[in-house]
């Protein structure tokens, strides 16, 4: 586990604060709802070249099962 230490702008920090969004398991799914969303508009941006290629875009449901698969290799590496 890495320890992230950010400075936030005071009224940012309170707001968060009250709506529960410091604690770790929260900030855990942003992040990795935003690193989802990120890896899908990646994909998504080179279906036009994959498509001009002669390849077929994979559907949202193929990308995420990349994405599961992905994880799954990266969990048994660092096991």
């Amino acid at each position: 586990m890495v320890n992230l230490q950010i400075s936030l702008p005071e009224d940012l920090a309170q707001d968060v604060e009250e709506l529960g969004l410091l604690k770790p398991e929260t900030i855990t799914e942003i992040l990795r709802a935003e690193v989802r969303k990120l890896a899908s508009e990646y994909l998504l941006s080179i279906a036009p070249t994959l498509a001009a290629a002669g390849d077929v875009p994979m559907s949202a449901e193929e990308v995420q099962e990349e994405i599961r698969a992905f994880r799954r290799d990266q969990n048994a590496i660092r096991s």
